[in-house]
Formats: C-alpha cells, structure tokens, sequence
C-alpha cells in the first residue's frame, strides 16, 4: 500500500502595514462592502491549498479587522519594518522568525497575497502553489504578464541632456530601440495577484525570490489599488463589469 503523501503546509502571508502617502489608510478602505485586507484573507479561506493564514501588519486597528475577517495576527510587526522603503523580503523573514522561534513552525511555502489586489480567481491561487510544488528545484514563483511597454525602447536623460538608451544593443540586433517590436524578445513584467516563496529562499538564499524564480503566467494584468479611482475600477470588476 503506498502511504499517503504528506499535505504541504502553504502559509498564507498577507501584508498590511499602517502607513501609505498615496492613500491614506489604504489598506483599510472599503471596496466591495468590505476592507481591502479582508478580501485577501477570504481569498486565502478560499484556496483549498492554504493551510494557515497569518495578517503581518503594524496596526492594532488593521489587527482587529483582519482577526474578524478570520486571519490570526499572533504578533504585530515592528516598525522598521514597515516604513515606505521596507522591502517584502524583511516583513517575511520577520513573520518566518517569530513563528520558528514561538511556536517552532515552518510552512512549506509562503504564499503572500496583497491587499491592493482584492479581485482574484482562487482558482488561479491553487494552481500557482501546485506549480510551485511540482518543481522543487525552483526557489520561489511570481505572477506575471505581458509587459505593456518594451525596456528594448526605453531610454534615460544623461547628464549631458541627451538620451541614452537603457539597452543600447542586443546579440543579432544592434540599435534595438529602432527595430520593430516583432523582433525583440518577448518581456514579461511582475504582477501583484501574488507571489510564493520558500522558507530556504528567506533563510539559505537571503532573498524573497533567490536567483530560479518559476512564471506563473496572467491572461491579463490584475488590479493593484494605489490611488483613489482605482477603487472604482475594482468595483467594477468585481461586479463582472471591465
């Protein structure tokens, strides 16, 4: 009889700290009927592959929704670590730290969900962490999409006043920036529906995404609320409308 594999224990991480100067009180606004934090913590109850969800967040306020919304927030996240500049890499291996050193547990796989990103396909969440899992040899995995706009033809304003182009030359292809766009790699850009990582990643690799990194590949881009009329946008999407 073969013996049952083991379930993966899939740590869902969603970060909310307090502070934001392109809106205030972000993470806290109402899209939907509810707090953009809770949507990612429902998404997480949804997913059929998470096994625990956890809200890192500096705010006792943003604490108390996320508990109702069904996270646990076993600790609050220090303040270095959650200033304008901090970097996903610091709050996670802060959460990975306090769980190892308090409760002695170690997920699996950490899989972040944003809450600047409230409209999801669940499906989509199970699936990026089976792929994650079905290739051990990778060190974390990230959304992404077709890029809108190719860095082939992207230039930066010398010192001089002149442009000088970002990627001057390519094998085979001199003067990328001329050529047509047929004939340029294909260019992928990072999304915000999610990321996953390993603990090793964190610890051995001292990175969020260690140097194999797997896509997991969007039809389209998805919605990532910075500013004030993207909220209106999310409604819409969320009501089936584009």
């Amino acid at each position: 009889m073969t013996a049952t594999a083991r379930r993966l224990e899939v740590l869902a991480l969603v970060p909310a700290r307090a502070g934001s100067k392109s809106m205030p009180r972000k993470n806290l606004r109402v899209v939907g009927g509810k707090e953009m934090v809770a949507h990612s913590i429902e998404h997480a109850l949804q997913a059929r592959t998470v096994t625990r969800i956890i809200l890192t967040t500096d705010s006792e306020e943003i604490a108390a929704v996320g508990r109702a919304a069904g996270a646990e927030v076993p600790f609050l996240r220090p303040a270095e670590f959650a200033q304008d500049l901090s970097t996903d890499y610091e709050f996670v291996r802060h959460a990975l730290e306090w769980l190892r050193e308090n409760e002695g547990y170690e997920p699996d796989l950490v899989l972040q969900l944003r809450p600047t990103t409230p409209v999801r396909d669940i499906r989509l969440i199970d699936r990026a962490v089976e792929t994650l899992a079905a290739h051990p040899e990778a060190d974390s995995l990230r959304a992404v999409v077709t890029a809108c706009f190719s860095p082939y033809k992207m230039w930066h304003v010398s010192t001089d006043g002149f442009l000088t182009p970002l990627i001057p030359s390519l094998p085979g292809i001199e003067e990328p920036y001329n050529q047509p766009r047929q004939i340029l790699p294909e260019i992928v850009q990072q999304d915000g529906f999610l990321d996953i990582t390993r603990p090793r990643t964190i610890f051995d690799a001292g990175s969020i995404t260690g140097p194999k990194v797997l896509p997991f590949f969007l039809d389209r881009e998805s919605i990532d609320i910075d500013y004030e009329h993207e909220l209106a946008t999310a409604e819409r999407l969320m009501r089936g409308e584009t």
